[in-house]
């Protein structure tokens, strides 16, 4: 193991271990068909984690890194649309990819939509990408989001066994992106210890699932209401237009 790996290391622990015991695993990317590891399944017989003593700094909010909603848009605008999206699942990067930069030209740089990103991770490795794309701050946010989903194949491990020899390499690539826009390795442990923004992911995906019956990744709520349609943009465009408030 590198010294670099070796650092990571010793906050392993938490996002399998919480996953789990939260019951967080969730079959699938979409309509079961997940991309990356293959340990995608629920799974409810894992042994609880020991318990671990929680310095005090991590159990305060890091200054600079957001807890809330991540969100492009005017508050004004009349539409809201809430993706739930897992940083390892193929069709959230195609979606990213694909439908969100003419989403952004046609509605939401237009004043129409009001855009959130939910984080609902499937596996450890997207909760530690997430954590890292608020560990950047504010104001990079989108940015590593987007380099995250376009570079899917770059920094997620091949299929297998999640482990820690596993999510340590994989700590270690994610580390090299939050590096890129000025988050050095030892703030990326910070966020990865820190509670808050740990029980802020957790939570909102209980609320995903007891609020709006999310289950896979993308999901789409529009308006307090789960999308059930296409996500081709031709589809969603026409579904917001009609949204719209009539002149």
């Amino acid at each position: 193991m590198t010294q670099h790996q070796n650092r990571l290391s010793s906050v392993f622990r938490f996002p399998a271990a919480a996953l789990l015991a939260l019951g967080l695993f969730v079959a699938g990317c979409n309509d079961g068909d997940a991309s990356g590891p293959d340990e995608k399944e629920e799974q409810t017989d894992a042994a609880p984690a020991a318990a671990e003593e929680t310095a005090p700094a991590d159990l305060q909010p890091i200054a600079g890194v957001p807890l809330g909603d991540m969100a492009e848009g005017s508050v004004d605008a009349p539409i809201t649309v809430i993706e739930y999206a897992s940083m390892t699942c193929s069709h959230c990067a195609s979606f990213q990819q694909t439908t969100f930069p003419l989403l952004k030209r046609d509605f939401i740089d237009t004043g129409k939509v009001r855009f959130i990103v939910r984080e609902f991770p499937l596996d450890p490795y997207a909760v530690d990408a997430s954590i890292l794309a608020r560990c950047t701050g504010e104001e990079n946010f989108f940015a590593v989001v987007d380099k995250l989903f376009a570079e899917q194949g770059k920094w997620m491990p091949a299929p297998g066994p999640i482990n820690e020899v596993s999510q340590n390499a994989t700590r270690g690539r994610l580390a090299d992106y939050g590096e890129a826009v000025g988050t050095s390795e030892e703030q990326f442990q910070a966020c990865l210890r820190n509670k808050p923004l740990k029980e802020q992911i957790a939570n909102r995906m209980e609320e995903a699932k007891s609020r709006y019956n999310v289950h896979a990744t993308p999901s789409i709520v529009i308006n307090g209401t789960l999308y059930e349609g296409s996500r081709a943009y031709g589809d969603l465009a026409k579904f917001l237009n009609d949204q719209l408030p009539k002149q």
